[in-house]
């Protein structure tokens, strides 16, 4: 009796090669449930087994796992905190035999993106950019895909099934932080934050301003291109040649605070006699050159640890054990403020 291939299971399924083709590929997008039952009961009754059906023919698992990193930057990678989680999620995952197969997407793009049209992963996880709405309909995408989500850096949502979400504290570290430099009475304040909406850096803006405000510190916002040394220097100096020198400024992120402080003593400024200056991530770049810098120490790498440990925890389970997990950060105290 011949082999049965991709042209026998097409033909006593009823469907077309291609329909076969993304079944055994692990591809869901578009293809409905009754679909799906009918070639894999043709596979089995003619015993057809792909050349890549890793575990079976019950799971079709093809050990890799998808990350969807949607930012309007092209050099997205080049972000710390991107950089440190992906190291962490590649790494766990490489350890156990799992790839991870990485996508960068631009707002807008996203339906038309690789991993939403030809998936071939097990299961997938994201970080957004965006507002509130763009992300949640990001999210409902992929959700529609029908497979397992870790979602990176996101508040739950129990209208999305199958998912786990995983943060760190955020506004407990933009707390202490706010509460350090509350120590040296200051008047005014400068957040510097990026003009890329992401919600991890809302909910550090939200406790800054909420710890500042309550202490009648008169508290001003800037959004800068976080990319570019240049667009950053050139955001907090025209606020300064108008507005004046503030008290305290808090960047979002080391590399806002790091050219803050440059900017500042490159104008005659010292920090933090005549402002304090803070960040937020302390990466170990910052050791390697030097730095002293007040910050909080961020827990990147080990949010992508613990992202790939649910989410391979999750393909042998019948769904994930908790829906949120947040790792606590750590207050740097350094001595720019």
């Amino acid at each position: 009796m011949a082999k049965p291939n991709l042209h026998t299971v097409a033909a006593h399924a009823g469907v077309s090669i291609a329909t076969v083709s993304k079944v055994v590929n692990g591809v869901r997008y578009g293809i409905s449930e009754a679909t799906l039952e009918k070639v894999l009961a043709s596979v089995a009754e003619l015993g057809y087994r792909p050349n890549r059906a890793g575990r079976g023919l019950r799971t079709l698992r093809r050990s890799i796992i998808g990350l969807a990193i949607v930012d309007p930057s092209p050099a997205f990678l080049a972000d710390p905190f991107t950089t440190n989680l992906v190291a962490g999620l590649s790494n766990h995952l490489s350890e156990r035999g799992f790839g991870l197969l990485l996508h960068g997407i631009k707002p807008g793009q996203v339906d038309a993106s690789f991993l939403v049209k030809e998936t071939v992963v097990d299961g997938l996880c994201l970080l957004l950019s965006g507002s509130s709405e763009e992300r949640r309909d990001t999210t409902r995408l992929f959700v529609g895909l029908g497979q397992p989500l870790v979602v990176f850096q996101e508040a739950p949502s129990e209208s999305i099934a199958d998912a786990c979400f995983v943060n760190q504290d955020d506004g407990a570290g933009a707390t202490a932080l706010a509460h350090q430099v509350l120590r040296r009475g200051p008047k005014t304040a400068l957040i510097v934050i990026p003009d890329i909406v992401w919600p991890a850096i809302e909910l550090r803006l939200a406790a800054f301003s909420r710890i500042l405000e309550s202490a009648e510190v008169a508290v001003t916002v800037l959004r800068c291109d976080e990319s570019n040394p240049d667009a950053i220097a050139d955001t907090i100096g025209a606020h300064i040649d108008t507005a004046g020198r503030p008290d305290v400024i808090l960047g979002a992120n080391d590399n806002i605070a790091i050219v803050a402080m440059r900017l500042l003593q490159a104008r005659g400024a010292r920090v933090p006699e005549d402002v304090a200056v803070t960040g937020f991530n302390a990466f170990p770049s910052n050791d390697y050159a030097g730095l002293n810098l007040t910050t909080v120490r961020s827990a990147a790498y080990a949010l992508g640890e613990l992202g790939g440990r649910l989410m391979l925890e999750r393909l042998e389970t019948e769904g994930f054990e908790k829906r949120e997990y947040t790792l606590p950060v750590q207050i740097v105290p350094g001595a720019t403020a």
